[in-house]
């Protein structure tokens, strides 16, 4: 049974820890300063034993995931240097890879393998931990020309037990890339959100009117300010690049908007809606597509279980479900997700066949 030390018991390191240990092939040691996370560790099965001391729970790990915040790998990285086991593997979680490749592969050579879980919550701390967070998500990882084969594909071995999906960028690209899609998003969710709150200390009922669009939008203007920091500071470069690219595009609708030239949006519009029904709708899991199914229930106890079990008795899987929308008091709407469209097909039918209101979408 190969042992794996998690440094790092947050949100991410003890959801791999959760993943991992319900394999039941690897031992986990959950490392981590704080003695109630390690407490509830132990509880929750993020790890099989536990410790504060990093050097002692890494001295016989044969792979090791710094699953800490950035300049906290850097720190944790030349603590455990001269513990680690030369035969050992090291990994990291960390957002951004360029700065922590050329860190780690001085101190840990071809041993090292980056690696990037796409993946995460708002919330922060084990207590936001998830057993299934990394299942069908995108797992980058992000070896180069001095990483060791055989330590690559270990770290791929354990991170497929996980649930996740493997990509396999460089460094680099990697940056660039969750440039654009990761943290653009997130400084465009703070600046909205503080945007708001300016218009609000003159306009109070600004926030009132917020729907589920602009809390959708801000949502990780939530996430650990620490976090963030290191992410800006080790990827700044290509922040600003994509950032700057965002206000050439907004100046351009700024221009359409002054001069009146409304089928330019009207374009504009269709175009994002069309690029945007190219991803995936569960793109965590890199699947080409999903086969919907809307349903309408009344509010009542009860109702879901109903959805559920007369989908379960016919023998078909749910792979993915969310409440859309509901009226207290009235009902709502389930979006059911399906694997493949004969399965949708027969949901619906199902359904139907037990009086619900359900379409394919």
């Amino acid at each position: 049974m190969k042992k794996i030390a998690v440094v790092g018991l947050g949100v991410i390191g003890a959801s791999l820890g959760m993943a991992l240990n319900a394999t039941g092939k690897y031992h986990v040691i959950g490392i981590d300063r704080d003695d109630e996370t390690l407490q509830i560790a132990l509880e929750t099965r993020a790890a099989a034993e536990v410790t504060g001391d990093v050097c002692k729970g890494v001295r016989d790990a044969d792979v090791v995931f710094l699953a800490v915040p950035v300049t906290g790998i850097l720190r944790i990285a030349e603590i455990i240097e001269d513990c680690v086991p030369p035969g050992a593997v090291v990994t990291d979680v960390g957002s951004t890879k360029r700065t922590v490749v050329e860190a780690l592969e001085e101190r840990f050579s071809s041993r090292f393998v980056g690696g990037h879980p796409m993946t995460g919550s708002e919330y922060t701390g084990i207590k936001g931990a998830d057993q299934y967070l990394f299942e069908n998500a995108i797992y980058v990882l992000t070896p180069t020309s001095r990483t060791d084969f055989d330590a690559l594909e270990t770290v791929k071995t354990v991170v497929a037990d996980t649930g996740a999906r493997i990509l396999c960028v460089s460094p680099h690209e990697h940056d660039l890339m969750v440039a654009a899609v990761s943290h653009l998003p997130h400084l465009l969710a703070v600046s909205l959100m503080n945007t708001a709150c300016e218009i609000a200390r003159v306009h109070p009922e600004t926030l009132i009117l917020a729907a589920g669009g602009f809390r959708d939008i801000t949502r990780i203007a939530s996430s650990q300010s620490s976090m963030w920091r290191d992410i800006y500071a080790t990827n700044r470069k290509n922040i600003i690049e994509v950032s700057r690219e965002l206000r050439k595009y907004l100046e351009r609708i700024e221009r359409s908007l002054e001069q009146e030239d409304f089928d330019a949006i009207v374009t504009e519009i269709q175009r994002a809606r069309q690029e945007r029904e190219k991803i995936p709708l569960k793109i965590r899991g890199f699947l080409p597509s999903i086969h919907e199914v809307m349903v309408t229930v009344p509010d009542q106890p009860g109702s879901i279980a109903d959805v559920t079990g007369a989908i379960a008795t016919a023998g078909i899987n749910i792979i993915d479900i969310e409440i859309v929308r509901i009226r207290e008091g009235e009902g709502g709407t389930l979006r059911l997700a399906f694997k493949t469209s004969e399965e949708a097909d027969s949901a619906q039918a199902v359904l139907r066949a037990r009086g619900f209101l359900a379409k394919r979408r």
